[in-house]
């Protein structure tokens, strides 16, 4: 699997330890242990394939994506996903006039089936491969980094009440 990228590392428990450029697979965990989480969004909805998911919220003519993870057991938040700061075009093709825009107040994702907002999340990332990083990058970046520019990210979620798991949670292309 490709290495962790940065903002994932300490949530991230990944299903294998085997480095290579096949798809990152892991469970969030927060560093206390804990795995339940309330999943925070902007607070905007669609329906996709018979299921009611997070998407884009635009905000005084801005566009926002992004998923945080509160540990149910600790409290610590964890940025899961900032579409102005991971992945390809967040990292790589950085927009600092978008990013200095403060992030929008989030709100709890309740489940569709019972209204419980703890869930647990399982994470996978996937990109174009190291060569294609450097050679796309133009040499701005360390090569170390090129887990950062993946090019997909996908949370599935698992409502800790009731059990109830959505297909796709979030399926996001980052490039």
């Amino acid at each position: 699997m490709i290495p962790i990228p940065t903002h994932l590392k300490d949530c991230v428990v990944p299903d294998d330890a085997t480095i290579d450029e096949s798809p990152l697979a892991g469970t969030v965990r927060c560093r206390c242990g804990g795995e339940t989480f309330d999943l925070m969004f902007p607070g905007q909805t669609h329906e996709w394939d018979k299921e009611v998911i997070p998407c884009t919220a635009e905000i005084d003519g801005r566009f926002f994506f992004l998923i945080r993870g509160v540990c149910k057991k600790c409290s610590k938040s964890h940025l899961l996903l900032d579409i102005d700061f991971h992945g390809w075009n967040g990292f790589v093709c950085h927009n600092a006039e978008q990013a200095a825009h403060p992030r929008p107040p989030l709100v709890a994702w309740k489940c569709v089936k019972c209204g419980g907002s703890a869930h647990t999340a399982r994470i996978e990332v996937a990109g174009e491969g190291k060569e294609d990083f450097i050679s796309e990058s133009d040499g701005e970046f360390d090569e170390d980094r090129w887990p950062d520019g993946f090019g997909w990210l996908t949370i599935n979620i698992k409502c800790a009440g009731c059990g109830h798991a959505p297909k796709t949670w979030v399926s996001c292309e980052t490039m």
